[in-house]
Formats: C-alpha cells, sequence, structure tokens
C-alpha cells in the first residue's frame, strides 16, 4: 500500500486582556487587576498531501465565548483561509480567570456584574483569526498516535444527594447531611500525538474532564490546563500543548467525600492539578511508539455541523414578576436564600434564565459540530456538559477514538442529563431547556457522526 501523510500545522497567540476588564466566572463583579500567566488561543491545522487545509481546531483559555463572537470569527477565518464554517471549531477551556466574552444586553447586569470589553473582543476575534491562519502556515508532513490514561485522583463530582432529600451542588468538604454523590466522573486522559516527519518537534492534543475553577481572585490564570502546558514543555521543549475539556459540567476538583484530603484552591492548588494531568499525559506519551513513518493507506477527513431545536421551558408573567423582583434584591443586597453550597447561586441563576427565556420564545438552535480524521473524531457542543451525555455520544459514535470537547462555538449554559432536571439544583435552573435536552443532544450528536462516516 502507498505510503502518505498528513500534515499539521500549530500556533499559539497570547490573549490576555489589558488590566481593569470585567472577569467571569461569577455572581459578582470583578476586574483584573494582575496576571498569574498569560491566556492563549492554540490552534491546529490539520490537511492532506496536497496543502488542502481540512478543518481546524482551536483551544481557547477563556470561560466560553458568546455564539455571536464565535460566528464573527468563525467567518473572518473563513475569508482569510477560503475554508467553510464546519471546518472550523473554537472550543473554550472554562477558566474562571478569564474575561468576559459573551453578551450582556441588560445594561443593569453588565454594571453589577460585569460584561465583554467593546475593544478587547475586537482584538479577540482578530488573534483566535491569526492563530488558525499561523497554524495554517505551519503546517508539515506528520505521523499521528493516539493513546489513553487514566487519572482519578483530582477530579470528583460534585452535585450530591442530602439527607433532606435536596440535591445540592458543592455542599462544602465533609458536610454531614450528605448522603452520596450523584454522577459519574470521567477519568480518561485522552493523548493524541502529532509528530513532524522533519524531526523539528511534535504536538499533544489532550482531553481531560474537569472543571478549571481553581484559581479564583482578580488576576488572569489560564488555570490547570495552563499549569499542564508548562509542566509538559518543560518535560519535552519540542513538544506544544493544545487542551480540549470534556464534558466537565457536573465534575470538580473538591473532594466533598473526603475533607482530610485537604482539597483546596487557589493558583498554588491549580499548579498541582496540572502537574498531576501532565504526569500521566507524559506516561501515556511514553507508551507510544517512536516511529518515523508516515502513515499507511489514504487519509479520512470529516468535517460537518448541524443544528439541534432544544425545546425551551414555558414561563408565566407571573414568574417573570418574581424573577425581576428577586434580581433586584440581588443587585440591592437583601437577597437571601437558606441551603447548603451553591442553593442561593442556584435561586438566582434560576431568576436570571427566566428572564432571558421570556425573551427567546419556545425553541432555542444549538449547533453541534464535528471534525474527525480516520478514527479520531472531536464533537462539539456550545455548553456544560454532564459527563453521562458525553459518554452516551462516545459509546454510540461509529469513531474508535471520539473526544468532547464542551464550550465549542458558543456557551449556552449547562447541558444537564434528564434525571438532573428531575432532580432540581444549581446546573438544572442554570439553562433554558427542558429535559428532553439530554436524548435531543445525544440523537443529534449520533446522526452527525454516522452521516460524516458512511
Amino acid at each position: 500500500m502507498e505510503k502518505s501523510s498528513i500534515k499539521v500545522g500549530f500556533a499559539k497567540v497570547d490573549i490576555t486582556p489589558p488590566l481593569g476588564v470585567c472577569m467571569a466566572g461569577y455572581f459578582h463583579r470583578r476586574e483584573a487587576e494582575g496576571i498569574l500567566d498569560p491566556l492563549y488561543a492554540s490552534a491546529v491545522a490539520l490537511s492532506d498531501d496536497q496543502d488542502n487545509i481540512k478543518w481546524i481546531l482551536i483551544s481557547c483559555d477563556l470561560i466560553g465565548v458568546g455564539t455571536e463572537y464565535t460566528d464573527a470569527t468563525r467567518e473572518l477565518i473563513c475569508k482569510r483561509l477560503g475554508l467553510s464554517k464546519e471546518q472550523i471549531m473554537i472550543h473554550c477551556t472554562h477558566t474562571h480567570t478569564g474575561p468576559h466574552v459573551r453578551v450582556v444586553e441588560d445594561k443593569e447586569k453588565a454594571k453589577q456584574m460585569g460584561g465583554p470589553d467593546d475593544a478587547y473582543m475586537e482584538m479577540l476575534g482578530r488573534k483566535i483569526a491569526d492563530s488558525a491562519q499561523i497554524a495554517a502556515n505551519n503546517i508539515k508532513s506528520a505521523t499521528m498516535e493516539i493513546g489513553y490514561g487514566k487519572e482519578e485522583s483530582i477530579s470528583f463530582i460534585r452535585r450530591f444527594r442530602m439527607k433532606d432529600g435536596s440535591i445540592t451542588t458543592n455542599p462544602g468538604r465533609g458536610n454531614p447531611d450528605i448522603v452520596e454523590p450523584i454522577g459519574e466522573i470521567d477519568s480518561k486522559v485522552g493523548v493524541v500525538r502529532y509528530k513532524y516527519l522533519d524531526g523539528s518537534g511534535e504536538l499533544l492534543v489532550v482531553n481531560f474532564t474537569l472543571h478549571p475553577d481553581m484559581t479564583t481572585g482578580s488576576c488572569y490564570s489560564a488555570d490547570y490546563p495552563g499549569h499542564m502546558r508548562d509542566a509538559i514543555k518543560r518535560q519535552l521543549p519540542n513538544c506544544e500543548v493544545l487542551y480540549i475539556n470534556g464534558a466537565a459540567g457536573d465534575i470538580n476538583h473538591v473532594d466533598a467525600m473526603h475533607p482530610e484530603h485537604n482539597t483546596t484552591s487557589g493558583f498554588e492548588y491549580s499548579n498541582k492539578v496540572g502537574n498531576i494531568l501532565a504526569a500521566e499525559v507524559l506516561k501515556v506519551y511514553q507508551r507510544l511508539s517512536d516511529s518515523k513513518e508516515a502513515t499507511e493507506g489514504e487519509n479520512f477527513f470529516y468535517s460537518g455541523s448541524n443544528l439541534a431545536d432544544i425545546p425551551l421551558r414555558s414561563i408565566s408573567n407571573e414568574q417573570v414578576e418574581k424573577a425581576h423582583k428577586d434580581i433586584q434584591s440581588f443587585y440591592d443586597g437583601t437577597w437571601a436564600v437558606k441551603g447548603a453550597g451553591m442553593a442561593s447561586t442556584a435561586e438566582i441563576s434560576s431568576a436570571f434564565q427566566t428572564v432571558k427565556i421570556s425573551k427567546l420564545g419556545s425553541a432555542l438552535p444549538l449547533e453541534l459540530q464535528v471534525v474527525a480524521l480516520n478514527e479520531l473524531a472531536y464533537v462539539g457542543l456550545p455548553g456544560e456538559v454532564f459527563s453521562q451525555i458525553g459518554r452516551r455520544i462516545q459509546e454510540g459514535s461509529p469513531f474508535a477514538n471520539t473526544f468532547i470537547s464542551s464550550l465549542t462555538n458558543g456557551s449556552q449554559g449547562y447541558f444537564p442529563t434528564r434525571k438532573a432536571f428531575q432532580e432540581g439544583g444549581y446546573e438544572a435552573k442554570n439553562n433554558p431547556f427542558t429535559e428532553e435536552l439530554e436524548d435531543l443532544l445525544v440523537d443529534n450528536a449520533l446522526e452527525l457522526l454516522n452521516s460524516l462516516k458512511k
């Protein structure tokens, strides 16, 4: 069989905002006061041996870019490179120590809780497009290998059933009212290595599933994904790393069941988690072969997307009126809800969602996207996906190596399971959808995957 090779290019561009830009991730206003480590847009471009770019995967150290911005950025990349939007996937790692990157139409909400900086957002779209263009310009022949590891010590289910029957997110370490966690972590560490045939270096695309919400504070940081990349770079100086966060909507770093583990937060702890993850990635790396041969046979590239119409919850005029009152009391500082963990956050989230839903209609179209090469596929979903939904898509996929890319081409809140909607809690309230969401996401994703790999 004739040997052929894929071509791969990589680039990363600094997208750290100026100080003073509002930061996202919490229900209060934060303006950036410093930089702990830079934020990047990292891009990998894949082409055939005729230098035809087939698709570009971009990972940004951002909490989740709004659809309006990702659409404009993808269109800019299309204009520059002559590609279609379905060939460009923009993922966000979901760091909570980065800028606001979603439109906030409510001026009072923007004043109270922060919003995007227009000058920065204009620059951001161009910088992300730069990463794609430079990656496309850097393509060179490479081999591709895929390996897997497992890391179970740094990620934990964050939703719990309490003794009073309620469901609470992050109820606090060692809370005596905890009965059991609800859900299952995804401990898989997926590693795709592209090794350049000219010996100039290599690229790792790492996939893991964990909320990047450890650093906290008012200084920019990429959180544990940035530390993981740096740790690998120290061990492999000629290796670049791009990180894709999986279905982490119900998974974070807090081990509430075992307080003796002293799980904590902060910059140092995010560095520790990044180093632990990097160690597992390096173990996978060492098990990969060191062949410099080109890939045998023909390579098959795939890209596609579809729109899934997701029903929205029905909202009454009375609910909207109450939501406005709750939001005003939140702004006034008189808001108070009893309960452990994020009970108060869940209720004010519900109020904001109620107002949002009242302006949207009966359904919201969500773009699902796939980019793939041979038996490797990335499934992009525009929200914070629960781990069970990710597993269902992976288990049903016709591609042997299927990775979930959350917060891709948009950020539409949490994507809980049907059961989580029925149980309630923070994530179930912090989105506008109905319990039909899970099956519609899975069915549409699998339909797309199967249509590409006929």
